[in-house]
C-alpha cells in the first residue's frame, strides 16, 4: 500500500484565471458538503457567495435542495434580487437577508443558513451556543442569539435587523429557526455551521445530564486563535472535499 498522503482529490481544472469559474465550483462543492453533513433542511435553506467587493452574488435556483443542485442551477443575481443569468429562474425571496450582510460587510463573501435541527432545537430554548469544546472554540464570541419574529423574512427590513445584530461577528443562532453564518471564504462559512451544529448537540446532552462547565475565557481565546484563520480552514475544506469525492465523486467533475 502506498504511503502517500493525498490531500486533494481530484477535480475539475477551472482556469487559474477564471475567480468567477472557481467561485461557482466551490460553490457547487459547498452545496454537497453541507448536505453531506446532515444540514440539508429541504428547500428552505440558502447558500450564496460572492467575488470581493461585487454587488452581485451567486445563487441556486428556489426549490431544489442542496444535495440536488448541478451547475446548471447556480446563477447569478444583483442586490435587488433581479436574476442576471437564465431565463424564467426562481430566486429565494428571503434573500435580502444575504444582501443586506453583503451590503453592510465587505469583508463577507458567502453567506449560508440552515435548519440544522440541534442548532434550532437549542434555539428554542432561549439559549445561545456556549462554547464547551476545544473544536468549538472557534466560535468563542462569534455568535449572536437573535430572537426573530414568527414571519416569513420577506422584505429588506428583516435583513437590515440581522445584518445590524450580527455587526462584526460571523455566526447566528436563530431563534426557533436555525443558524446563519457569514464568512470572508466559502470554506469558513460551511465549516463555521458544521462547528455550530456540532457543539449544539454537545451542549443540549450536557444540559440534559447537569449544569454546564465551560472552558476557561482564555482557553478558548488561545484555541480560537490556532483555529479561527483560513489556513485551518483551508485544511478542514480540503479534508470535507476528500470525504465528498469518497461519497459522491460525480460531482468533483461536474
Amino acid at each position: 500500500m502506498s504511503s502517500q498522503i493525498f490531500r486533494m482529490p481530484s477535480i475539475r481544472e477551472i482556469n487559474p484565471d477564471d475567480p468567477m469559474g472557481k467561485l461557482r465550483q466551490d460553490l457547487l462543492f459547498a452545496f454537497h458538503i453541507v448536505h453531506m453533513l446532515g444540514q440539508p433542511s429541504g428547500m428552505g435553506s440558502h447558500l450564496t457567495a460572492r467575488l470581493p467587493g461585487s454587488e452581485t452574488f451567486l445563487f441556486h435556483v428556489h426549490n431544489f435542495g442542496f444535495g440536488e443542485v448541478t451547475p446548471d442551477l447556480i446563477h447569478e443575481a444583483d442586490f435587488e434580487l433581479k436574476v442576471l443569468s437564465g431565463q424564467n429562474v426562481d430566486i429565494n425571496p428571503t434573500l435580502h437577508i444575504h444582501t443586506c450582510i453583503y451590503a453592510a460587510r465587505p469583508d463577507v463573501t458567502c453567506i449560508l443558513h440552515t435548519h440544522a435541527k440541534h442548532v434550532t432545537a437549542l434555539s428554542a430554548t432561549g439559549e445561545n451556543i456556549t462554547v464547551l469544546t476545544q473544536g468549538g472554540a472557534r466560535l468563542y464570541d462569534e455568535c449572536v442569539l437573535f430572537d426573530e419574529d414568527d414571519g416569513v423574512a420577506l422584505g429588506k427590513e428583516p435583513g437590515s435587523a440581522m445584518a445590524k445584530a450580527l455587526a462584526d461577528r460571523s455566526c447566528m443562532v436563530l431563534k426557533n429557526h436555525g443558524l446563519l453564518t457569514a464568512a470572508p471564504s466559502i470554506p469558513a462559512a460551511v465549516i463555521l455551521a458544521d462547528t455550530m451544529e456540532k457543539e449544539a448537540e454537545i451542549q443540549l446532552r450536557a444540559m440534559a445530564a447537569g449544569a454546564l462547565s465551560p472552558p476557561s475565557a482564555d482557553g478558548s481565546k488561545r484555541t480560537k486563535e490556532y483555529l479561527f484563520n483560513e489556513k485551518m480552514f483551508g485544511r478542514g475544506w480540503t479534508f470535507l472535499l476528500r470525504k465528498l469525492a469518497a461519497q459522491k465523486p460525480e460531482v468533483m467533475h461536474m
